[in-house]
């Protein structure tokens, strides 16, 4: 098993990963949809005040949907099933308090997104797949497709100049992720 350096918060206690698939149950997506609207809100009607408003408040909104269960999908792979996604996307908290960030890829996944303005001593997780696919749902679970964890990478390992994207951003082939089986967490 492979340990991330010493500053990072995934370095607690050895906790594997108990699943690398998660499908979230109806209740969960409820609040995913709940924290999506919630993270685009102070945005609507203004494009000015969003960094990366280019689709409108709609596909805004269905992103933070998905991306809040990509994170309520991991949470619940590691374990920690009382997680509930936060409305905050100002980076002044974790995605996942205790643990890191988790980063999500709609398909094809073609590799992880790291920025000047994330942290080098985190844990950078990438999921895909989950609520961005539609689908018909079934009873008696309705269940949506699973979300995936595709690989991890500590933050200061993604920046290597073949993987520069431009001046403040760099992807991570996929194939340079590590793999989840490897990630200590914490308890």
């Amino acid at each position: 098993m492979r340990k991330v350096g010493p500053t990072c918060v995934a370095t607690v206690r050895k906790v594997h990963m108990v699943l690398s698939n998660y499908a979230l149950t109806i209740e969960e997506e409820a609040t995913c949809v709940e924290v999506g609207y919630q993270r685009q809100k102070p945005y609507f009607g203004d494009p000015t005040k969003n960094v990366n408003y280019s689709e409108g408040d709609l596909w805004e909104t269905w992103q933070h949907v998905v991306c809040a269960g990509s994170e309520l999908a991991f949470a619940r792979m590691v374990g920690k099933n009382d997680f509930i996604p936060h409305y905050n996307k100002w980076k002044s908290e974790l995605d996942i308090p205790g643990f890191g960030e988790i980063r999500y890829s709609f398909p094809p996944v073609r590799g992880m997104r790291y920025s000047t303005r994330d942290n080098d001593n985190l844990v950078y997780v990438l999921m895909s797949d989950g609520l961005c696919h539609k689908t018909r749902r079934v009873g008696p679970d309705w269940k949506g497709p699973e979300y995936k964890a595709i690989g991890w990478k500590l933050g200061s390992e993604c920046k290597r100049d073949e993987w520069r994207y431009n001046d403040r951003t760099w992807y991570v082939p996929v194939v340079h992720l590590n793999p989840m089986e490897s990630l200590v967490l914490n308890g």
